[in-house]
């Protein structure tokens, strides 16, 4: 077999790689159900990558091949070759994903994107030098990869004014959870920044991970136990599967325990009232010493899921 042909073969069994990458992606074959998780929908993104940047070297190799130090011919591929992987970063971020959810031709168009950026990353650093095109192909797979167990599915902590901190704060004369005598009511929409990354700015939630408020806290405040239920995920977080609406949810609550009493009870009265949701009949808002009294209870995250368990829900 001639150099020529053996070049040849690979390109192809490249092209073939490429395909089935994509295929698997599409088809997730043999890869957990995206719907179910951001987590598994990010590994869906990365082998929507790896099968573009598979093709990307290929078609890369289907041309003449880049010596090296080509001179400054080569060096005008290498802004793609770094723009590129950077933009499927960017098509990744976490606050597109409730819209893009919404919209299936928009999100079918999205995976083709990441086959067409990656496939851009390959090619061009593929023409810089041969070496840049796998680097850059790899580490744009690897990013995909990692950003199911890291960027996106971890929210970021959201900083509370001084005034709101005030009030969360404990003092050397104040138990954990109280607030300072004579502290400003708290604003619950101010509280509810902390929750927006996960169950964003309308209560929709993030599908796969984090459930909607909107519509369901409600139905947790009236079932036998409910109120009860949602103070303790406020206080110790929540880590398990759930289902709302018949879709299941698997991102992970944090506990919010460091925040004040009057706080707590402040975001859940609000998100209790907002975007359509209104507080079961004959219940009153909640109140921080409910908060108080549910801090003795000490849960961990398992057990809070537990106690869902045994609600009983639509």
């Amino acid at each position: 077999m001639t150099g020529t042909t053996r070049s040849a073969a690979t390109t192809y069994v490249l092209v073939g790689l490429g395909v089935v990458a994509i295929v698997v992606a599409a088809l997730h074959l043999g890869l957990p159900d995206p719907d179910v998780s951001i987590r598994n929908h990010h590994i869906q993104h990365a082998f929507f990558v790896l099968g573009g940047a598979l093709l990307g070297v290929a078609l890369a190799r289907g041309r003449a091949r880049p010596a090296a130090g080509a001179g400054h011919g080569a060096n005008a591929w290498l802004l793609p070759a770094i723009a590129a992987p950077l933009a499927i970063m960017f098509a990744m971020w976490p606050s597109t994903y409730e819209y893009i959810e919404e919209r299936p031709l928009l999100h079918v168009a999205e995976h083709g994107v990441f086959i067409v950026l990656a496939a851009i990353t390959t090619f061009a650093g593929w023409r810089f030098s041969r070496g840049t095109g796998w680097l850059l192909g790899g580490m744009a797979t690897a990013m995909a990869w990692a950003a199911a167990f890291g960027f996106g599915v971890t929210p970021p902590l959201v900083t509370l004014p001084a005034s709101t901190l005030a009030v969360a704060s404990p003092t050397a004369t104040s138990p954990a959870g109280a607030s300072p005598a004579g502290a400003q009511p708290v604003d619950g929409a101010t509280v509810y920044q902390n929750c927006v990354p996960c169950h964003q700015a309308q209560g929709t939630g993030l599908p796969g991970a984090f459930p909607p408020l909107a519509g369901h806290l409600p139905q947790l405040l009236a079932a036998p136990g409910g109120r009860e239920y949602v103070e303790h995920v406020l206080l110790y977080g929540l880590q398990g599967s759930i289902a709302v609406a018949g879709r299941t949810y698997d991102g992970v609550m944090p506990a919010w325990g460091h925040l004040g009493d009057d706080e707590l009870a402040a975001v859940l009265d609000y998100v209790a009232g907002s975007w359509g949701n209104a507080l079961p009949a004959g219940q009153q808002p909640v109140t921080a010493a409910e908060f108080a009294a549910a801090r003795v209870k000490q849960l961990t995250p398992q057990e809070v899921h537990a106690l869902r368990q045994g609600l009983d829900l639509p």
